[in-house]
């Protein structure tokens, strides 16, 4: 083939995909990368690619489709991919799944605290687990008090549900007690 057919060929196949009309920089890209001896001649490629492209995009779509036929190229028909919805399963799920957001209030929730969050809830719907609400307040130099109720009227908002709320600074004791069955052992 001849530096014109090989530029048709791609002009034909990039119409054909494209509903009939070729685009020059993906006819030269497809060129390139599928010809690359072609690389060193890239300006006559450029040269080229306009005309021909235009001279394809004149043909009808059934026109471009019996050219290829005529050049022994059939295209497979694209089907359609599958979008899998949902969330992939969790591996090693033997029992009831127990999930937990836990941020510190400081603020109100932002994005990356939302994903996280809808994520956790998700999980623990498809799962028939609990969602744990659970407040990370132990640095008071980072706690805002208004955060506490806008974290859960955030989480309202985005439809989020949770099953228990657990504030972390309401349970010191109780790390303590823990502390100290640690170090006694």
């Amino acid at each position: 083939m001849n530096l014109e057919e090989i530029i048709y060929k791609y002009a034909l196949i990039n119409a054909v995909k494209h509903k009939g009309k070729a685009m020059d920089k993906a006819v030269i890209g497809a060129v390139m990368s599928n010809e690359p001896q072609l690389r060193k001649k890239a300006q006559k490629v450029l040269e080229k690619t306009k005309n021909i492209v235009e001279k394809v995009n004149k043909l009808t779509p059934k026109e471009q489709e019996e050219e290829l036929k005529k050049l022994g190229i059939k295209l497979e028909e694209k089907k359609e991919a599958r979008k899998k919805r949902g969330l992939p399963p969790l591996p090693n799920i033997q029992q009831k799944v127990i999930l937990r957001f836990a941020p510190n209030p400081s603020g109100p929730l932002h994005i990356g605290h939302a994903r996280a969050a809808i994520l956790n809830y998700e999980y623990a719907k498809k799962y028939n687990g609990s969602l744990i609400l659970r407040m990370e307040d132990t640095d008071p130099r980072r706690v805002d008090p208004e955060a506490y109720k806008m974290i859960q009227e955030d989480l309202e908002w985005l439809g989020i549900k949770w099953d228990k709320l657990i504030i972390q600074s309401d349970r010191i004791p109780i790390y303590h007690e823990y502390a100290k069955k640690l170090l006694e052992e």
